[in-house]
């Protein structure tokens, strides 16, 4: 065997290979290498922004998930109105897509949510969240912005839509405590 390649565990029995590879594109590559990471950032990007902008209330867009921790999470864009205004709002969500039994867990969380600006030397529009608890119980997600216009979104000044490329772009930077399995709930007679 070709031991610059790879080895054979006698021990284990398993063999190791090294792999090299290219990437033409990295938007292209989905392979997510640590699922029990602590922190990652989740990006995504919104094309065809102008025909969303245009959609009905409750229209959504998501971002691919990424496991922080084990715990599969995405970005949810979703057009809102506020009470009083007909006026679109973009809201926008952490959400976690654990289901069924192995859902169930605890983990305190910080994030910072970012609207990125695509006009060179302005800066993002950045929301912090910090040291917040969760459970599967009680998040399935948490809206972290509610208050931005699709007006204000795509005002060239502000520079965080691209006229050329018809795109918003979000992006979650979010760190995880280990996240623990909950405890039943005990009770007494």
């Amino acid at each position: 065997m070709d031991l610059s390649r790879g080895f054979y565990d006698k021990n284990e029995d398993k063999v190791t290979l090294a792999i090299d590879f290219t990437v033409e594109d990295e938007n292209s590559l989905k392979f997510d290498s640590n699922p029990n990471k602590s922190n990652a950032t989740i990006l995504m990007e919104i094309k065809k922004f102008s025909d969303f902008s245009r959609e009905i209330f409750g229209s959504e867009r998501s971002s691919e998930t990424v496991h922080i921790r084990g715990i599969p999470m995405k970005i949810e864009a979703e057009i809102k109105t506020m009470r009083d205004s007909d006026e679109k709002h973009l809201g926008i969500m952490l959400k976690q897509t654990a289901q069924g039994e192995d859902g169930k867990w605890d983990f305190v969380w910080s994030a910072t949510l970012r609207i990125v600006s695509q006009k060179s030397g302005a800066e993002d529009l950045t929301i912090t969240r910090n040291s917040r608890v969760f459970n599967s119980r009680s998040f399935s997600c948490w809206l972290f912005l509610n208050s931005i216009t699709f007006a204000e979104l795509m005002d060239p000044s502000k520079g965080f839509y691209d006229k050329n490329e018809d795109k918003v772009t979000l992006a979650i930077d979010i760190k995880v405590e280990e996240a623990k399995p909950m405890k039943p709930r005990q009770y007494s007679e």
